[in-house]
């Protein structure tokens, strides 16, 4: 069985010439050996590519491949045993799909990709994983087979609630000593909403860390706040020397960093109007939503009782990888796929 996994990102306008490209490239020898789904070492994409390295280690697939959108064509095996293919658009798709043929199951991740689920509709078992609601995917569920939603309000007849996993072997509560008072993992955005964290602890005493974030990207006067960029720290330090978790964003949806800070022990503080992904939030538990007025306010409150939160135990009794995984492949046959 061939899977697709496919995250893509905006295409690019180029020559449609990938049959010419593609005749002068030597596919890459398959991979012997690969990494199972525990084992997983390389930072992104866990989320991303664990349905396929799962399938793999129960022998239901022979072979994983992930496509994405990007300005180099290029293919190539990754650690995992995935077959990483980037395409220019979607005629490179076409193209490739016309020369090898349409893939047994394909899962699409985000708002990019509706023209590849349309292309393979009566030949690929499709699934979609819209992730962040817009423009087409704001108010149904399109172009798929079924769906894996980010929440309850777009559950229908053919979707399940999503939930990113994680690789509890790797993100894992640790031993390290408390040094800060919350960590925030993600990217300078719009939707992440800094700036609510920032004024929620300007003028007072916590201690926070922003990754990654460059310096002096952001204003940080007046707060104890630190910052480090890519690669200059390592995320799961980061969490297992921290307190509390904290997601400020708004329009931002499913971000796989949350559920790692719940998977690391972190009792979480997030944004009631985070766009989706609301259900890793167990009031009492996992954490607690807070309004952004009162963002500072909770923070302080899940500070002075975190030792009540049981977010690791939850993550392992609720959410554990392959149990979720395993729920995942059920659902798909329940709504029509053989494999």
């Amino acid at each position: 069985m061939r899977v697709v996994i496919a995250n893509f990102r905006p295409p690019l306008a180029k020559p449609a010439d990938f049959p010419e490209w593609w005749s002068s490239q030597t596919r890459p020898r398959k991979k012997d050996r690969y990494e199972r789904l525990l084992d997983y070492s390389s930072g992104w994409g866990f989320h991303i590519f664990a349905i396929g390295l799962h399938m793999m280690d129960l022998g239901l697939a022979d072979d994983v491949e992930f496509w994405d959108y990007g300005p180099s064509r290029r293919m190539a095996y990754h650690s995992s045993g995935v077959l990483k293919m980037v395409f220019h658009h979607a005629q490179d798709v076409h193209d490739y799909v016309d020369r090898t043929g349409p893939p047994d199951l394909f899962v699409n991740y985000g708002v990019v990709g509706h023209e590849i689920l349309r292309s393979l509709e009566g030949r690929s078992f499709r699934v979609h994983v819209p992730c962040s609601r817009y423009a087409l995917d704001r108010d149904d569920n399109h172009d798929a087979e079924c769906f894996l939603v980010d929440d309850p309000r777009f559950l229908d007849d053919r979707s399940m609630l999503y939930v990113p996993v994680v690789n509890t072997r790797l993100v894992t509560p640790g031993r390290s000593p408390k040094t800060r008072d919350f960590i925030y993992l993600a990217n300078i955005r719009p939707g992440k909403r800094h700036d609510i964290l920032l004024d929620a602890v300007r003028g007072t005493a916590l201690t926070g860390h922003l990754h990654p974030v460059k310096p002096g990207v952001l204003d940080l006067s007046g707060t104890s706040v630190t910052t480090s960029d890519w690669d200059e720290r390592s995320p799961l330090d980061l969490l297992q020397s921290s307190r509390i978790a904290v997601y400020p964003g708004d329009r931002t949806s499913n971000p796989a960093a949350l559920w790692e800070c719940v998977a690391a022990g972190l009792p979480i503080v997030v944004n009631e109007e985070i766009a989706g992904g609301r259900h890793v939030v167990v009031p009492g538990v996992t954490g607690e939503l807070a309004s952004p007025a009162a963002f500072g306010e909770v923070m302080r409150s899940v500070l002075a009782d975190r030792d009540r939160y049981t977010p690791r135990a939850y993550f392992e009794t609720t959410w554990g990888t392959v149990q979720t995984l395993d729920s995942y492949l059920a659902f798909f046959r329940r709504m029509g796929w053989t494999g």
